[in-house]
């Protein structure tokens, strides 16, 4: 295990409308771990950035004065995690089509990156946790051993936000997450891949369940 990390990590990362969010939730259930979203925390940061008018999010210099004096936090309760920024509760704003339409080009900032994986590694200090997002398995957690990759067809994938009444332009948040240059989305080494294009979440669910059981040391 890697130097941040006293709790057992589940990293499960994907590209968006995979199933990563649903499943990862279903496998922190199963196994009384506590379940967390990289992809909220820049989420958070991204209505941040859009509350205090920061500008173009692909400014490196804008964003790195912006980002020093922000205050980024994840709290739990009986019903899950709620997220603060500046001591705001920013959860109910994560989903908004303003927060979608920059996220991917300020997550790529580096300064940003390394808020949120410093606090993925705090919480990971004191937590058994499944974790989602597009590089906790090749960046945040590279020496976990529980890696998961999940994709899907493009075209699922597409209708599954269509479903959830979501506009998020797939295609091209695919290709900034995979081309950027801090952390692109890849496979990480020793990752168990599951395409769930045809499969349900409760599916994907049991088969994480299982591989985790075949490795050991998740019980």
């Amino acid at each position: 295990m890697n130097q941040y990390r006293a709790g057992r990590v589940i990293a499960i990362d994907g590209p968006a409308a995979s199933g990563k969010s649903t499943v990862s939730r279903g496998v922190a259930n199963a196994l009384g771990f506590r379940f967390v979203s990289s992809g909220h925390l820049y989420r958070a940061l991204a209505w941040g950035a859009l509350r205090d008018k920061i500008g173009d999010p692909s400014n490196e210099d804008s964003v790195n004065t912006w980002v020093t004096r922000r205050i980024l936090e994840i709290r739990y309760d009986g019903k899950g995690a709620t997220l603060f920024l500046d001591g705001e509760d920013v959860t109910p704003r994560l989903s908004d089509p303003e927060v979608a339409g920059i996220v991917s080009r300020l997550s790529a900032i580096p300064s940003i990156r390394d808020l949120v994986n410093g606090k993925l590694r705090d919480l990971a200090l004191t937590h058994d946790l499944v974790m989602e997002g597009r590089d906790i398995g090749s960046v945040v957690f590279p020496e976990t051993p529980y890696k998961f990759y999940l994709d899907a067809s493009s075209a699922e994938r597409i209708r599954r936000r269509a479903l959830e009444g979501v506009v998020d332009s797939i295609d091209e948040r695919d290709r900034l997450d995979s081309a950027r240059a801090a952390a692109p989305l890849i496979i990480s080494e020793g990752a168990t891949v599951i395409d769930t294009t045809h499969l349900d979440a409760d599916q994907v669910v049991q088969e994480v369940l299982a591989h985790l059981e075949d490795i050991g040391g998740i019980s």
